[in-house]
Order: C-alpha cells, then structure tokens, then sequence
C-alpha cells in the first residue's frame, strides 16, 4: 500500500531515499532493507519524496523515470506488502534543518531500524549525511545500515546516468542499468485515425509531463494490456508527429500488429526494448507507410533476440489509490 503525509512507521524498517526508477542500484538497497525486515519479522516502509526535490531546488526541471504510480507497482512486484509513503517536498522541508529531519525520524517515525545509501544527504544545504544519521539515531538505539554504491565498469549507477541514456535514446544501455525495460503506463486516448487508414492503427497515450521520455524515434518493444495480454510485440513512436497532425506535446504512439481492434480508454503498459531510426518527416504518406513496413520487418528481428525479462508493473486496470495521481 501507499500512503501521503509523515506517517508512524514505528516496529518497521525505514528505507530513506527518493528512488527514481528504482534501479539496480535501488533494488540493491531495498533488498537490504526487504530482508532485515523480514529478519525482524515487521514491514519494509519506504519513506519517499514528491516532487523530486531538485525542481523544487533549481529552475531546471527534472524528469522522472517512473511515475508515482509506475514506481508503487514496481516496488510491490519486488519486494511485496512493503509500505511506500510519499511526503510532499515543499518549502518547510527544503528549509528543514539535518537536526530537524533527525529529530523527526526519531519522533514521529520511530523505526526499528534505517537503511540508506551511502551517499544520502538530507536537511538544509544538504548538511546531513549517512553518517551522521548513523551516529545520531544508533545512540538513540534505532539501528542504521549504510548500503554501499552499486558500479558497473567502474562507473556508479544512478538515476541521472540512466536519464541521459534515455535522452540519447539509449535503451541497452538504460534498460541494463535499471535491471528491466523501461515502461511507461497509460490509457490510450483518441486520435486523428491515420494510422488506420494506412492499415497500420495505432494506440494515443499522452504521459504525464513529468515523466521522462526516451528520445524522438521509433523504438521496438511491448505492449500489454489486460484485454490484449501480456508482451505483444510493436512499434513504438515517440514525438511530434511532424508529418501529419503536429503535436505540439510530444505523445508515444504504439502499433500492436497482432491486435487489430480499437483500445480506446484501455490502461496499457509500453516496454522499450531497442532504438530503431530517429523521427523522420516524410513528403507522402505512401512513403511513411513504405518507412513503417521496413521497421515492421526490423521489430521481427529485434524481438526475437529480446534477453531482459520484464516485470510484470501494475495490475492492468487497477484503480489509481491516491487522488494525486
């Protein structure tokens, strides 16, 4: 379950940290937190932040790998019945003190014990660190594990590394440090019917504008659905549409060659397995139909050597179970 607001998480296991896209990295720590949890017989709560708290530090707004909704999924595929409380981050936490943030982990969420990653900073200016959260709450007897970094070929995985992997259209590289495919989850919404009248119907889906999209192209992956199934091979396209219909927000249009019939209103989950071509503007629409057989033949390849298991994310057609989602 999941919960808004400072919550008791008193006899549990406390994991601190934001956790965008919940990678290997991630898994690593909450694994940590997940089996001293069950050791001690009580619950992982994860204590987890909303918006990401660097919009609220700087003008450049970051994007978010997984949605809320997308992460809750995510996290109760991995580690079941944990407890993951998402806290607003506003002005009074941006100017909460480290003492502050100690005394508040003590007092209103009384632990058992806390599991963080060895670079987790908290209050004001970043004045706390693992360590003096560690000395501070194990005098108190809440016990505090610091998990060390995860790096692979040296170089640390994070959130930030995956977001520029995304960005360059980098899916290998992305889908690897994540530990799974990237996804998104939506409901399809009407379009303008091109598609269909080229004999290729595509499905709308217009994410939210904090989620983070890979680059404009057209990508290989899945589609599942709770009417369509699990890991329907398609094209996926991300962009404007420059040739026909421009779309001033780009949106994520996706051809399912195995489902012929409408799915509107449908809740859909998109994987990206691979980069196909970059996002072309073609003089005719006989010529984008000609472009979309070649990468139909192109999908039949790349599919078939697919190697990332996926996880199965959130029960398609679940209600959303917070408003602010």
């Amino acid at each position: 379950m999941w919960q808004r607001g400072i919550k008791s998480a008193e006899n549990n296991i406390l994991a601190l940290g934001f956790f965008d896209g919940v990678h290997r990295g991630h898994q690593y720590l909450l694994g940590e937190a997940y089996r001293l949890a069950q050791e001690e017989k009580a619950k992982l709560h994860i204590f987890t932040f909303y918006p990401h708290p660097r919009n609220f530090l700087s003008s450049e707004e970051v994007k978010h790998i997984l949605t809320y909704r997308e992460k809750y999924c995510l996290i109760q595929e991995l580690f079941p019945q944990s407890l993951l409380q998402f806290v607003r981050f506003n002005k009074s936490f941006r100017e909460m003190t480290a003492q502050e943030f100690l005394t508040l982990v003590e007092q209103e969420i009384r632990p058992r014990g806390v599991v963080v990653g060895e670079n987790f900073r908290f209050g004001f200016q970043a004045q706390g660190d693992a360590q003096l959260l560690k000395n501070h709450l194990s005098f108190r007897g809440i016990e505090v594990t610091v998990v060390p970094s995860l790096r692979e070929g040296g170089e640390l995985i994070s959130s930030s590394r995956i977001r520029w992997h995304l960005e360059s259209g980098d899916l290998l590289s992305a889908n690897r440090l994540l530990g799974y495919s990237f996804f998104l989850e939506g409901r399809v919404r009407r379009g303008k019917g091109v598609g269909r009248k080229l004999g290729f119907p595509t499905a709308n889906l217009y994410p939210p504008s904090y989620k983070l999209l890979p680059a404009s192209g057209v990508y290989t992956g899945y589609v599942s659905g709770k009417e369509i199934g699990e890991r329907n091979p398609s094209l996926i396209y991300v962009g404007h549409r420059p040739t026909v219909n421009f779309s001033p927000r780009r949106l994520v249009e996706v051809f399912i060659p195995e489902v012929s019939r409408e799915l509107y209103g449908e809740r859909l989950t998109i994987e990206f397995q691979a980069f196909l071509r970059e996002e072309m503007v073609f003089p005719s629409l006989s010529e984008l139909k000609n472009q979309i057989e070649q990468d139909l033949e192109a999908l039949r390849i790349t599919t078939e050597q697919s190697a990332i298991s996926p996880f199965h994310h959130c029960e398609h057609g679940a209600e959303r179970r917070t408003g602010y989602l």
